[in-house]
């Protein structure tokens, strides 16, 4: 399993989470998980994937990195993505395809 994680602008979460939807539907991945979480003044998110191949694809479309999915924090295992990219940067998407 792959995780893709993304940092988030409040501002546009509504708008990336739909984009995230069409193009989930347009490519026929399925996520295992999708996961989003307040983090300052932003949102993390994190989609997982059965396919590294579908989790690469997802990442690249929408400018996310790929670990491996995270576990609580404080159950002594190490997280893939700690720390959490600060959600402060812009998100930038690329254009959907006509």
């Amino acid at each position: 399993m792959s995780t893709v994680e993304m940092s988030l602008r409040s501002s546009d979460l509504s708008v990336v989470m739909a984009e995230m939807r069409i193009w989930l539907d347009e490519q026929h991945f399925e996520p295992t998980v999708f996961w989003c979480r307040e983090a300052g003044s932003g949102f993390v998110v994190r989609v997982d994937f059965k396919a590294l191949a579908e989790a690469q694809a997802f990442a690249d479309r929408f400018s996310g990195r790929i670990g491996y999915p995270g576990v609580a924090e404080g159950d002594g295992r190490i997280d893939a993505f700690s720390p959490l990219a600060p959600p402060d940067r812009p998100f930038r998407t690329k254009p959907l395809a006509s």
